[in-house]
Protein backbone atom coordinates (compact mmCIF):
# COMPACT_ATOMS: atom_id res chain seq x y z
CA UNK A 1 0.00 0.00 0.00
CA UNK A 2 2.87 2.40 0.75
CA UNK A 3 4.31 1.80 -2.71
CA UNK A 4 0.96 2.50 -4.29
CA UNK A 5 0.51 5.75 -2.35
CA UNK A 6 3.93 7.01 -3.41
CA UNK A 7 3.16 6.27 -7.03
CA UNK A 8 0.07 8.44 -6.96
CA UNK A 9 1.20 11.21 -4.63
CA UNK A 10 1.67 13.59 -7.55
CA UNK A 11 -2.05 13.65 -8.23
CA UNK A 12 -4.10 14.21 -5.10
CA UNK A 13 -7.28 15.58 -6.52
CA UNK A 14 -10.09 13.06 -6.65
CA UNK A 15 -12.29 15.10 -8.96
CA UNK A 16 -10.89 15.28 -12.48
CA UNK A 17 -11.02 18.40 -14.56
CA UNK A 18 -12.23 18.32 -18.11
CA UNK A 19 -9.39 17.54 -20.52
CA UNK A 20 -9.35 17.58 -24.28
CA UNK A 21 -8.36 14.18 -25.67
CA UNK A 22 -8.59 15.08 -29.32
CA UNK A 23 -5.12 13.69 -30.02
CA UNK A 24 -5.80 10.49 -28.11
CA UNK A 25 -7.11 7.41 -29.92
CA UNK A 26 -9.47 5.35 -27.79
CA UNK A 27 -9.01 1.67 -28.53
CA UNK A 28 -11.31 -1.28 -28.14
CA UNK A 29 -10.71 -4.09 -25.69
CA UNK A 30 -11.63 -7.17 -27.69
CA UNK A 31 -10.39 -10.58 -26.55
CA UNK A 32 -8.26 -12.89 -28.69
CA UNK A 33 -9.25 -16.49 -29.33
CA UNK A 34 -7.23 -19.28 -27.78
CA UNK A 35 -3.81 -19.78 -29.42
CA UNK A 36 -3.39 -22.48 -32.06
CA UNK A 37 -0.25 -24.64 -32.50
CA UNK A 38 1.78 -22.59 -30.04
CA UNK A 39 1.49 -19.35 -31.97
CA UNK A 40 0.23 -16.05 -30.57
CA UNK A 41 -2.92 -14.92 -32.43
CA UNK A 42 -2.44 -11.69 -34.35
CA UNK A 43 -3.43 -8.91 -31.92
CA UNK A 44 -3.62 -6.28 -34.67
CA UNK A 45 -2.71 -2.59 -34.40
CA UNK A 46 -4.96 -1.86 -31.41
CA UNK A 47 -4.70 -3.14 -27.87
CA UNK A 48 -6.28 -6.58 -27.48
CA UNK A 49 -6.71 -8.55 -24.28
CA UNK A 50 -5.07 -11.99 -24.39
CA UNK A 51 -7.26 -14.62 -22.79
CA UNK A 52 -4.26 -16.94 -22.30
CA UNK A 53 -3.21 -15.01 -19.20
CA UNK A 54 -6.08 -13.95 -16.96
CA UNK A 55 -4.50 -12.44 -13.85
CA UNK A 56 -3.36 -9.07 -12.52
CA UNK A 57 0.08 -8.62 -14.11
CA UNK A 58 2.42 -6.32 -12.20
CA UNK A 59 5.85 -7.08 -13.75
CA UNK A 60 6.94 -7.96 -17.31
CA UNK A 61 10.49 -8.92 -18.36
CA UNK A 62 12.30 -10.91 -21.05
CA UNK A 63 15.55 -12.84 -20.60
CA UNK A 64 17.12 -15.34 -23.01
CA UNK A 65 14.03 -15.40 -25.28
CA UNK A 66 11.74 -16.27 -22.36
CA UNK A 67 8.95 -13.91 -21.30
CA UNK A 68 8.32 -13.49 -17.58
CA UNK A 69 5.12 -12.09 -16.08
CA UNK A 70 4.42 -11.76 -12.37
CA UNK A 71 1.23 -11.25 -10.43
CA UNK A 72 0.50 -9.72 -7.04
CA UNK A 73 -0.71 -13.12 -5.85
CA UNK A 74 2.60 -15.10 -5.65
CA UNK A 75 2.44 -16.39 -9.25
CA UNK A 76 5.23 -16.31 -11.83
CA UNK A 77 4.29 -16.96 -15.46
CA UNK A 78 6.76 -17.87 -18.23
CA UNK A 79 6.38 -18.19 -22.00
CA UNK A 80 8.92 -19.61 -24.45
CA UNK A 81 6.79 -19.04 -27.58
CA UNK A 82 6.28 -15.30 -27.63
CA UNK A 83 3.28 -15.22 -25.32
CA UNK A 84 1.14 -17.85 -27.05
CA UNK A 85 1.09 -20.15 -24.02
CA UNK A 86 2.23 -19.66 -20.45
CA UNK A 87 3.43 -21.94 -17.67
CA UNK A 88 2.86 -20.87 -14.08
CA UNK A 89 4.41 -21.57 -10.70
CA UNK A 90 3.52 -20.44 -7.20
CA UNK A 91 6.31 -18.71 -5.28
CA UNK A 92 6.17 -18.75 -1.49
CA UNK A 93 3.06 -18.04 0.54
CA UNK A 94 -0.12 -16.48 -0.89
CA UNK A 95 0.82 -13.05 0.48
CA UNK A 96 3.97 -12.85 -1.69
CA UNK A 97 3.67 -9.97 -4.17
CA UNK A 98 6.40 -10.03 -6.83
CA UNK A 99 7.85 -6.60 -7.58
CA UNK A 100 10.98 -7.27 -9.67
CA UNK A 101 12.43 -10.04 -11.87
CA UNK A 102 15.99 -10.75 -13.00
CA UNK A 103 17.73 -13.73 -14.58
CA UNK A 104 21.42 -13.68 -13.68
CA UNK A 105 24.03 -16.36 -14.41
CA UNK A 106 21.34 -18.96 -15.03
CA UNK A 107 19.34 -18.25 -11.87
CA UNK A 108 15.97 -16.54 -11.53
CA UNK A 109 15.72 -13.82 -8.89
CA UNK A 110 12.39 -12.40 -7.73
CA UNK A 111 12.13 -9.31 -5.58
CA UNK A 112 8.98 -9.00 -3.50
CA UNK A 113 7.13 -6.27 -1.65
CA UNK A 114 7.36 -7.81 1.80
CA UNK A 115 9.14 -11.17 1.65
CA UNK A 116 12.70 -10.47 0.55
CA UNK A 117 14.20 -12.15 -2.51
CA UNK A 118 13.41 -15.58 -3.92
CA UNK A 119 15.88 -17.40 -6.17
CA UNK A 120 15.74 -20.57 -8.25
CA UNK A 121 18.54 -22.46 -9.99
CA UNK A 122 16.30 -25.04 -11.65
CA UNK A 123 14.03 -22.91 -13.80
CA UNK A 124 11.50 -22.18 -11.08
CA UNK A 125 10.77 -25.71 -9.87
CA UNK A 126 12.18 -24.98 -6.41
CA UNK A 127 12.89 -21.70 -4.63
CA UNK A 128 15.13 -20.36 -1.87
CA UNK A 129 14.08 -17.30 0.12
CA UNK A 130 16.50 -14.70 1.52
CA UNK A 131 15.03 -12.18 3.94
CA UNK A 132 17.93 -10.86 6.06
CA UNK A 133 18.10 -7.10 5.51
CA UNK A 134 14.87 -7.13 3.54
CA UNK A 135 12.63 -7.50 6.61
CA UNK A 136 12.99 -6.04 10.07
CA UNK A 137 11.01 -5.06 13.15
CA UNK A 138 9.90 -1.45 13.23
CA UNK A 139 9.83 0.79 16.30
CA UNK A 140 6.38 -0.56 17.19
CA UNK A 141 7.57 -4.17 17.23
CA UNK A 142 5.91 -5.20 13.97
CA UNK A 143 7.78 -7.18 11.32
CA UNK A 144 7.80 -5.15 8.10
CA UNK A 145 9.26 -5.80 4.67
CA UNK A 146 11.37 -3.48 2.53
CA UNK A 147 9.99 -3.74 -1.02
CA UNK A 148 12.56 -4.71 -3.65
CA UNK A 149 12.08 -2.14 -6.40
CA UNK A 150 14.62 -3.30 -9.00
CA UNK A 151 17.73 -5.31 -9.85
CA UNK A 152 20.85 -4.12 -11.69
CA UNK A 153 23.95 -5.90 -13.01
CA UNK A 154 27.39 -4.25 -13.06
CA UNK A 155 30.67 -6.09 -13.79
CA UNK A 156 28.95 -9.46 -13.39
CA UNK A 157 27.66 -8.57 -9.95
CA UNK A 158 23.96 -8.43 -9.06
CA UNK A 159 22.52 -5.59 -7.00
CA UNK A 160 19.04 -5.04 -5.55
CA UNK A 161 17.39 -1.76 -4.58
CA UNK A 162 14.91 -1.53 -1.74
CA UNK A 163 12.36 0.96 -0.58
CA UNK A 164 13.47 1.69 2.96
CA UNK A 165 16.81 -0.09 3.36
CA UNK A 166 19.01 1.10 0.51
CA UNK A 167 21.00 -1.07 -1.92
CA UNK A 168 22.19 -4.67 -1.51
CA UNK A 169 24.84 -6.69 -3.36
CA UNK A 170 24.77 -10.45 -3.94
CA UNK A 171 27.61 -12.81 -3.09
CA UNK A 172 26.70 -15.51 -5.56
CA UNK A 173 29.11 -18.03 -4.02
CA UNK A 174 27.27 -17.97 -0.70
CA UNK A 175 23.85 -16.73 -1.84
CA UNK A 176 23.97 -13.98 0.76
CA UNK A 177 23.07 -10.32 0.23
CA UNK A 178 24.96 -7.52 1.99
CA UNK A 179 24.33 -3.79 2.31
CA UNK A 180 25.93 -1.63 -0.39
CA UNK A 181 25.15 1.76 1.11
CA UNK A 182 28.59 3.36 1.37
CA UNK A 183 27.96 7.08 1.98
CA UNK A 184 24.26 6.76 1.16
CA UNK A 185 22.72 9.00 3.85
CA UNK A 186 21.23 6.74 6.49
CA UNK A 187 17.86 8.31 6.89
CA UNK A 188 14.34 7.33 6.00
CA UNK A 189 14.25 9.20 2.71
CA UNK A 190 17.60 8.39 1.09
CA UNK A 191 17.28 4.69 1.89
CA UNK A 192 14.18 4.70 -0.31
CA UNK A 193 15.73 3.65 -3.64
CA UNK A 194 12.90 3.56 -6.17
CA UNK A 195 15.07 2.45 -9.10
CA UNK A 196 18.62 1.17 -9.60
CA UNK A 197 20.31 1.03 -13.02
CA UNK A 198 23.68 0.24 -14.51
CA UNK A 199 24.58 3.36 -16.50
CA UNK A 200 27.75 4.31 -18.37
CA UNK A 201 30.14 2.19 -16.27
CA UNK A 202 28.56 3.03 -12.94
CA UNK A 203 25.42 2.47 -10.89
CA UNK A 204 22.77 5.16 -10.53
CA UNK A 205 20.11 5.21 -7.83
CA UNK A 206 16.87 7.14 -7.68
CA UNK A 207 16.94 7.59 -3.91
CA UNK A 208 15.26 9.90 -1.44
CA UNK A 209 12.21 12.14 -1.66
CA UNK A 210 13.88 15.53 -1.30
CA UNK A 211 15.14 16.06 -4.83
CA UNK A 212 18.20 13.83 -4.41
CA UNK A 213 19.86 11.42 -6.83
CA UNK A 214 22.95 9.22 -6.47
CA UNK A 215 25.65 7.65 -8.63
CA UNK A 216 28.31 5.26 -7.36
CA UNK A 217 31.94 6.39 -7.44
CA UNK A 218 33.73 3.03 -7.73
CA UNK A 219 37.18 4.67 -7.53
CA UNK A 220 36.37 5.93 -4.04
CA UNK A 221 33.81 3.25 -3.09
CA UNK A 222 31.01 5.62 -2.21
CA UNK A 223 27.66 6.98 -3.37
CA UNK A 224 27.76 10.60 -4.54
CA UNK A 225 24.72 12.86 -4.27
CA UNK A 226 23.37 15.14 -6.99
CA UNK A 227 20.11 17.08 -7.20
CA UNK A 228 17.00 16.92 -9.35
CA UNK A 229 15.58 20.05 -11.06
CA UNK A 230 12.88 20.52 -8.42
CA UNK A 231 13.56 20.38 -4.67
CA UNK A 232 11.18 18.09 -2.82
CA UNK A 233 10.48 15.92 -5.86
CA UNK A 234 11.66 12.36 -6.33
CA UNK A 235 12.02 9.85 -9.15
CA UNK A 236 9.35 7.17 -9.32
CA UNK A 237 10.47 5.34 -12.48
CA UNK A 238 13.65 5.44 -14.56
CA UNK A 239 15.06 3.89 -17.76
CA UNK A 240 18.26 4.22 -19.78
CA UNK A 241 18.41 4.52 -23.57
CA UNK A 242 21.72 4.89 -25.42
CA UNK A 243 23.40 6.32 -22.35
CA UNK A 244 20.62 8.82 -21.61
CA UNK A 245 18.59 8.52 -18.41
CA UNK A 246 14.85 9.23 -18.55
CA UNK A 247 12.87 9.46 -15.34
CA UNK A 248 9.31 10.12 -14.17
CA UNK A 249 9.21 12.41 -11.14
CA UNK A 250 6.62 12.93 -8.44
CA UNK A 251 5.68 16.13 -10.30
CA UNK A 252 4.21 13.89 -13.01
CA UNK A 253 6.89 15.07 -15.46
CA UNK A 254 9.68 13.38 -17.42
CA UNK A 255 13.26 14.53 -16.98
CA UNK A 256 16.41 13.34 -18.76
CA UNK A 257 20.16 13.30 -18.11
CA UNK A 258 23.08 12.46 -20.40
CA UNK A 259 25.73 12.56 -17.64
CA UNK A 260 24.63 9.98 -15.07
CA UNK A 261 22.38 12.43 -13.25
CA UNK A 262 24.86 15.26 -12.71
CA UNK A 263 22.34 17.54 -14.43
CA UNK A 264 18.78 17.13 -15.67
CA UNK A 265 16.46 18.71 -18.26
CA UNK A 266 12.68 18.51 -18.50
CA UNK A 267 11.34 16.47 -21.43
CA UNK A 268 7.60 17.08 -21.39
CA UNK A 269 6.51 18.02 -24.93
CA UNK A 270 2.81 17.02 -25.22
CA UNK A 271 3.14 14.72 -22.21
CA UNK A 272 -0.29 13.62 -21.03
CA UNK A 273 -1.33 15.34 -17.80
CA UNK A 274 -4.52 15.21 -15.77
CA UNK A 275 -5.68 16.66 -12.45
CA UNK A 276 -6.76 13.33 -11.03
CA UNK A 277 -5.22 10.47 -9.08
CA UNK A 278 -2.51 9.09 -11.41
CA UNK A 279 0.95 7.62 -11.86
CA UNK A 280 3.32 7.21 -14.82
CA UNK A 281 5.82 4.66 -16.08
CA UNK A 282 8.53 4.48 -18.76
CA UNK A 283 9.87 1.80 -21.08
CA UNK A 284 12.61 1.70 -23.72
CA UNK A 285 11.81 -0.48 -26.73
CA UNK A 286 13.79 -1.28 -29.87
CA UNK A 287 12.80 1.73 -31.96
CA UNK A 288 10.57 3.72 -29.57
CA UNK A 289 10.45 4.95 -26.02
CA UNK A 290 7.09 4.61 -24.29
CA UNK A 291 5.37 6.24 -21.36
CA UNK A 292 1.98 5.42 -19.92
CA UNK A 293 -0.19 7.32 -17.48
CA UNK A 294 -2.65 5.44 -15.28
CA UNK A 295 -5.56 7.57 -14.08
CA UNK A 296 -8.07 6.78 -11.33
CA UNK A 297 -11.11 8.97 -11.91
CA UNK A 298 -14.89 8.94 -11.61
CA UNK A 299 -15.01 10.28 -15.18
CA UNK A 300 -15.02 7.34 -17.61
CA UNK A 301 -13.27 9.31 -20.35
CA UNK A 302 -10.24 9.74 -18.07
CA UNK A 303 -10.31 6.58 -15.94
CA UNK A 304 -7.83 4.17 -17.50
CA UNK A 305 -4.41 4.12 -19.15
CA UNK A 306 -3.02 6.52 -21.76
CA UNK A 307 -0.01 5.18 -23.69
CA UNK A 308 2.31 7.59 -25.48
CA UNK A 309 5.42 6.97 -27.55
CA UNK A 310 8.32 8.66 -29.30
CA UNK A 311 10.59 7.34 -32.04
CA UNK A 312 14.21 7.02 -30.96
CA UNK A 313 15.54 8.44 -34.23
CA UNK A 314 13.91 11.85 -33.79
CA UNK A 315 15.29 14.75 -31.79
CA UNK A 316 15.35 14.48 -28.01
CA UNK A 317 12.64 16.71 -26.62
CA UNK A 318 10.17 16.00 -29.43
CA UNK A 319 6.48 15.28 -28.81
CA UNK A 320 5.39 12.23 -26.82
CA UNK A 321 1.90 12.29 -28.35
CA UNK A 322 2.63 10.46 -31.61
CA UNK A 323 0.36 7.41 -31.80
CA UNK A 324 -1.25 8.14 -28.44
CA UNK A 325 -3.86 5.56 -27.35
CA UNK A 326 -6.25 5.24 -24.41
CA UNK A 327 -7.61 2.12 -22.70
CA UNK A 328 -10.73 3.07 -20.77
CA UNK A 329 -11.15 1.41 -17.38
CA UNK A 330 -7.86 -0.50 -17.67
CA UNK A 331 -5.07 0.21 -15.18
CA UNK A 332 -1.60 -0.80 -16.40
CA UNK A 333 1.39 -1.85 -14.31
CA UNK A 334 4.10 -2.87 -16.81
CA UNK A 335 4.98 -2.75 -20.51
CA UNK A 336 7.29 -4.95 -22.61
CA UNK A 337 8.27 -5.27 -26.27
CA UNK A 338 9.13 -8.67 -27.76
CA UNK A 339 9.15 -10.02 -31.31
CA UNK A 340 7.41 -7.01 -32.80
CA UNK A 341 4.62 -7.19 -30.20
CA UNK A 342 4.01 -4.71 -27.39
CA UNK A 343 2.63 -6.29 -24.21
CA UNK A 344 0.85 -4.42 -21.42
CA UNK A 345 0.43 -5.94 -17.95
CA UNK A 346 -2.78 -4.69 -16.33
CA UNK A 347 -5.27 -5.36 -13.56
CA UNK A 348 -7.37 -7.13 -16.21
CA UNK A 349 -4.65 -9.42 -17.49
CA UNK A 350 -2.31 -9.11 -20.45
CA UNK A 351 -2.92 -6.89 -23.48
CA UNK A 352 -0.97 -6.89 -26.75
CA UNK A 353 -0.67 -5.02 -30.06
CA UNK A 354 1.57 -4.95 -33.11
CA UNK A 355 4.21 -2.24 -33.04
Amino acid sequence: MLVFIKKIISGVCLVAVALCLASCHKTGTKDTPAPVAGQLPDPGPNWTRLTVLNDTITVLEEFNHTLYAASNSNTLYTSVNGGATWASVKVGAPDVSISAIRVFNGQIYLGTNNNGIFSSNDGGRTWSNYVSGFRDYNTYGFLVGYPVTSFAVKDNLLYAATEGNGVYALNQATGNWSAFNNNLPQNFTSYNVFKLLSSNNTLVAAGGVNGTFYYYDFANSRWTETLLPHWGSYIQKMIIDNGVLYAVTSEGKIIRSSNNGLSWDYDTADLYTVQALNYKDLYSGTTKNYTFTVVFSFIDSENGTTIQQRDKNIAIGSSWANGQQFLEGVHAHAILESGGILFLGTDQGLYAKHI
